[in-house]
């Protein structure tokens, strides 16, 4: 068969409504196309198109197109997609139906395979592209659940500076231990000691040291090649010790103060399992003892009182473990 013989077009539009029918406007197209007369009432090749849609609401329309000999043997098909209307498939169906009816071709037999099609060099401005040869190209981006990050624990001994936990400020030093489930915000217990302050009081002075045990809830907790990091809530028990000297009226007392607040760390991963970082932690003491004395004459004065808002800054090392 030669490029110069004619074709016949059977249009099948199944169950789609009466504009579907748009067999006359593909046979003009391809004519126009290709430069020449190609269909007639008769002829050795039949180009079948087959519309379907499925019953959803707007659903697109879909062409298959087949190439078939007049004793029915099948050896060229093409599916093509459009939009909720027929008229949408008009030129990606004239498109497909002029490369069939101007391509040369052998019929598909049990000792042959289908030869890869060859579109001839356009004779007019080009349609649009051929639609894929098999279902459609999906663009729409999709939502995948990521994996969750894996578990580890993190530990660090380190310094600290403190203001407005003593007189001064304060230094000192503690230990801290975070777990992280694969499934669950982050956990940590720590422990801080400060170092003893004394404060003059006329002829005498008062002595303080504060010790702290808190928990950690960490909602931002992670690590990755690179770093380590948290962001925690947390409740700490302070331990006040004070202890007066060489006053009219010696006293010594121990009282415990909740302290909730937040802290945020973050650490740098020196090869594998090092860490190196700080952190800064805001606390909030609840309802804290004032302590005061009395001069030789009966006078009250303040001598301390624990700051509304206590300030903590921290560096260290640490050990990760995966």
């Amino acid at each position: 068969m030669d490029a110069a013989q004619d074709a016949v077009l059977r249009w099948d539009r199944g169950q789609l409504e009466a504009e579907c029918e748009r067999a006359t406007v593909v046979q003009q197209g391809v004519e126009a196309y290709l430069g020449r007369s190609v269909f007639a009432a008769s002829g050795e090749i039949v180009v079948r198109v087959r519309l379907s849609r499925s019953n959803e609401p707007g659903a697109r329309v879909v062409a298959t197109v087949t190439k078939e000999t007049l004793d029915g043997k099948v050896w060229g098909e093409r599916s093509v997609s459009g939009e909720a209307t027929c008229e949408s498939l008009d030129e990606p169906i004239t498109l497909v139906v002029a490369l069939m009816v101007d391509t040369v071709e052998a019929p598909v037999t049990a000792e042959t395979e289908p030869e890869p099609a060859v579109a001839p060099p356009p004779r007019r401005a080009p349609l649009p592209p051929e639609p894929p040869q098999e279902g459609e190209i999906s663009t729409a981006p999709s939502l995948e659940q990521g994996a969750p990050s894996a578990s580890h624990w993190a530990f660090f001994g380190f310094g600290s500076a403190s203001m407005g936990a003593e007189p001064q400020v304060a230094l000192g030093g503690g230990l801290a231990l975070f777990y992280k489930p694969k499934r669950f915000w982050g956990v940590g217990i720590e422990g801080e000691a400060l170092t003893v302050q004394r404060s003059p009081l006329e002829s005498g002075s008062l002595a303080i040291s504060v010790a702290t045990l808190g928990a950690d809830l960490c909602p931002l907790q992670d690590t990755d090649e690179h770093a380590w990091w948290s962001l925690c809530a947390n409740a700490r028990l302070a331990r006040v010790h004070a202890k007066s000297r060489k006053l009219y009226e010696a006293v010594e007392s121990t009282q415990l103060v909740v302290m909730p607040g937040v802290v945020a760390r973050a650490a740098y991963i020196v090869g594998k399992r090092l860490l190196v970082g700080g952190g800064l932690q805001a606390s909030f003491p609840v309802s804290p003892d004032r302590y005061v004395y009395r001069d030789s004459l009966g006078v009250v004065h303040p001598a301390f009182e624990l700051s509304p808002l206590v300030l903590s800054v921290n560096f260290g090392l640490g050990l990760i473990v995966n």
